[in-house]
């Protein structure tokens, strides 16, 4: 059974894997090595978060341009490092977007791949205020698979995002500090995801890329209640 809201325009969907992954590779060099958590790595774990939702929603029934997703998960969080308000940008999720439209300028894709590209990676910002598109939900999903992802990977992603913090802050949060914040992010978060999830009439465990196997909700409580009783110096 297909969606008709999920269906790409076939005709519009144009990328090939060698330019999938062309233009994947080319996002690297906009992101700093030495951020913690922030870095290639993460735009490589949310790839695989893409073609891993990507291919469970193909399974039914449902077109998706895996190809453009992928692009858009390799450059989600490029020039996070650099400070997006003094380029004009109101968030830095619009200026990764940005680094992409001006790679893609002189590149081969559809004005719908770009567009798409560009909306997903916008969606992917914490605030976004209305109902994400599937693509946009899906690519928003892989971005904080970590919230129920395993439990120990979950841990010490956490440690690293507390370095990053002091990195970027030049202040170190204590760890208390650090978890309440964190708690009410992926709280809000996580119940969000589930209620856009049900609004496309999506199981919500057909978009988790975690052991868990539930719902997102129900993986982010499970290392919530870790979190809490975690001890970072032990």
């Amino acid at each position: 059974m297909a969606f008709g809201r999920f269906e790409a325009p076939k005709e519009f969907v144009t990328l090939t894997p060698e330019q999938v992954f062309e233009y994947s590779a080319a996002a690297k060099q906009h992101y700093r090595a030495d951020y913690p958590y922030h870095g290639w790595d993460h735009a490589l774990d949310v790839i695989s978060g893409t073609e891993i939702i990507s291919t469970k929603l193909e399974h039914r029934g449902l077109v998706i341009a895996k190809g453009a997703l992928v692009v858009a998960a390799a450059w989600h969080d490029t020039g996070y490092h650099e400070d997006h308000s003094v380029k004009g940008f109101s968030t830095k999720e619009e200026y990764s977007a940005h680094l992409l439209d001006e790679y893609l300028k002189n590149k081969a894709a559809s004005e719908w791949e770009k567009t798409m590209m560009h909306s997903a990676i916008v969606a992917t910002w914490a605030g976004h205020k209305t109902l994400r598109t599937p693509y946009e939900l899906i690519m928003h999903r892989s971005d904080i698979a970590n919230i129920g992802g395993p439990t120990d990977e979950f841990l010490q992603n956490s440690l690293k995002l507390l370095q990053e913090q002091a990195l970027i802050t030049g202040r170190t949060p204590s760890w208390e500090e650090y978890v309440n914040g964190a708690v009410k992010f992926i709280e809000f978060t996580a119940a969000e995801h589930d209620h856009e999830a049900l609004a496309h009439y999506i199981d919500p465990s057909d978009t988790t890329v975690d052991v868990h196997n539930v719902p997102f909700s129900e993986a982010a409580r499970i290392n919530i209640e870790t979190l809490l009783d975690f001890d970072p110096t032990a």
